[in-house]
């Protein structure tokens, strides 16, 4: 019983400890993400990062190994944020058109999560961006999924499902180039805005 008690209350600090770990990896990769969309990558400094964060470079290595490593983690982190994304416009959506408007206020609201636009990828390892273009062209399919879908269910009119789904991803990935949270509109005034343009771009006339 003793030893059991132990070995529990071992895991436990060590879930602890693990969960301290991805909080902060978060938190690394969120600033990161900003200062990639504001200055690019040559503009990303790791000194820069570690300054925000109001740590040591030393101790900023414990969670990243390299400029580009930490390039990569972004890059994931805005793909795991897409899927998580398109997981949560499958479940409320009810047609192809609600999905795409579920998809846009899961990255537009007051508490949406940063992500990095993927427009470095030429600083990445060629595995590195072969991975990450790859996996960022099967998620692309699934928007290309609801454009069929709500073509299929009458709330889309008929269009081009590709084009479509360039003029719609092509339009949110680069918002976080231009969005100001403290500016004179709010996520949520953007977010309605975004969709009013999709829908009434997207709806069947008549």
């Amino acid at each position: 019983m003793i030893s059991n008690g132990w070995a529990a209350a071992e895991a436990e600090r060590a879930q602890s400890r693990l969960r301290q770990r991805e909080l902060k990896l978060r938190a690394l990769v969120s600033v990161a993400s900003v200062m990639l969309n504001k200055h690019g990558y040559e503009g990303l400094s790791l000194a820069d990062v570690a300054s925000v964060l109001n740590i040591t470079k030393q101790a900023l290595y414990h969670y990243t190994s390299s400029k580009e490593d930490l390039l990569l983690k972004c890059y994931e982190r805005a793909l795991d944020l897409a899927e998580a994304a398109y997981d949560h416009a499958d479940g409320a959506g009810t047609n192809g058109l609600e999905k795409i408007e579920h998809f846009v206020k899961f990255h537009i609201n007051p508490n949406a999560e940063t992500y990095a636009i993927l427009d470095n990828l030429g600083a990445l390892t060629d595995e590195h961006r072969k991975a990450i273009s790859g996996r960022a062209k099967q998620l692309e399919q699934r928007m290309r999924g609801y454009i069929r879908e709500g073509m299929a269910d009458g709330s889309i009119a008929p269009v081009d499902p590709k084009f479509t789904e360039f003029w719609i991803l092509g339009s949110l990935s680069w918002m976080p180039k231009w969005f100001d949270p403290q500016g004179d509109l709010s996520a949520d005034e953007v977010a309605q805005s975004f969709i009013t343009l999709i829908s009434d771009g997207l709806r069947p006339r008549g």
